[in-house]
This record gives structure tokens, C-alpha cells and sequence, in this order.
């Protein structure tokens, strides 16, 4: 019988860390780690495509965002499959991902979007987590999504813990993983802890 385990999600701008938690609390376990890139190799210097679409005519700045927009669900998609897969090699299966929200909506309108530099940034970071968002639902995994900086609470109340003792519990995984264990992957672990009770 495969072991139930939950994807956590800790998000930048043409990346993401992502970790697999299993277990229940006080028995937490680590079966991945991993650094995914959201872009192809050949386009990961795009990352940043809404700054490059500003520079760009309008119908050449909406081809440019589109064609990114494509290559990272594709990029995604494959790298959430390989994950998965090694997963199974493991004897687990994972059916639930925790992954940030955004705070801020983002025009419909290009030209509305690119005319402000922090809805250019907002935009970017939108572009990558809606990656993640349909590879997950792709590969037919339950998405749990919330602001960062309220999953560490919500994560320990749905096991019934202070937020102190899961950050502990969290910080003690790295006696077990070695490095790299630091923010990145504690956010992401975070996540999955809490799609792992929630599932």
C-alpha cells in the first residue's frame, strides 16, 4: 500500500521549491526536495518577460507573454510529472499540493498591466504560480492555496498544534535531510503539512 504524501510549494520568479511531506505530527518525513525550474533552459533568462514585454509593441508584447505563458505550464507540468514519478518509485503517491496565493488581481488588459511596474512584478509571480496551479490540477492532485504568511497557523491548526511546535517540528526535518534546509524549504514543507491534513 503506497504511503500518502502531500507537494508543498514555496514560489519565485521562473522557480520553485518543492517538497514532499508523509507521516503525521511528531513523525514528519521528508521524502523530496527538490529545485524546479519554470522555464525551459533556453528561455529561463524570460523569466522576467513582463519587463521585457514593456519594451516591446503591443501585439509583439502579447505574443512574448503567451509564449511564456505556454512554455512554463509545459515546463512545469513535466518537472510536477517527474516528481511524481519519483514519488511512486518510493512507494508513495501524492494527491494533495499546498501552494501561495496571490493578494492582488491582475488586469485583463496588458496594456493596464504594463504601464505600472509593481502590477509587472505581481504579474510575473502570477504567471509562475498559475504554472503550478494547472500542472498540479493536470496530474490530478487537490490544491490548497493561501497567503504565506498564513500557512505556518493554518498548517499547525489543522494538526491541532501551536505554530511554535510545528515551525520546531518543521526546523528538526533537517537532521534527517541534511542541506539545503533552509526558508525556502521550510516554507514549502510548510504547504505540504498542510495539504497533507487536509487532503
Amino acid at each position: 500500500m503506497s504511503a500518502h504524501a502531500a507537494l508543498g510549494f514555496k514560489l519565485h520568479t521562473g522557480w520553485a521549491a518543492v517538497v514532499a511531506i508523509a507521516g503525521v505530527s511528531g513523525r514528519f518525513e521528508v521524502l523530496l526536495r527538490r529545485r524546479i525550474e519554470l522555464l525551459p533552459p533556453g528561455d529561463f533568462g524570460l523569466r522576467f518577460v513582463y519587463h521585457k514585454a514593456a519594451e516591446l509593441a503591443p501585439p509583439q508584447a502579447a505574443d512574448l507573454v503567451r509564449r511564456v505563458e505556454a512554455a512554463a505550464q509545459e515546463t512545469a507540468r513535466v518537472a510536477l510529472k517527474d516528481v511524481l514519478d519519483h514519488l511512486r518509485s518510493l512507494g508513495a503517491a501524492a494527491k494533495s499540493a499546498g501552494i501561495p496565493c496571490g493578494s492582488k488581481e491582475i488586469p485583463n488588459d496588458l496594456a493596464v498591466v504594463l504601464r505600472s511596474h509593481p502590477m509587472i512584478h505581481t504579474a510575473e509571480a502570477a504567471l509562475f504560480r498559475q504554472a503550478i496551479n494547472s500542472a498540479c490540477q493536470d496530474c490530478g492532485l487537490v490544491l490548497l492555496s493561501v497567503r504565506e504568511r498564513e500557512v505556518w497557523l493554518k498548517a499547525a491548526n489543522t494538526w491541532g498544534l501551536k505554530e511554535a511546535g510545528l515551525r520546531k517540528q518543521v526546523d528538526g526535518l533537517r537532521k534527517s535531510v541534511g542541506s539545503p534546509w533552509g526558508s525556502d524549504q521550510k516554507t514549502a514543507a510548510a504547504f505540504a503539512v498542510l495539504a497533507l491534513r487536509s487532503r
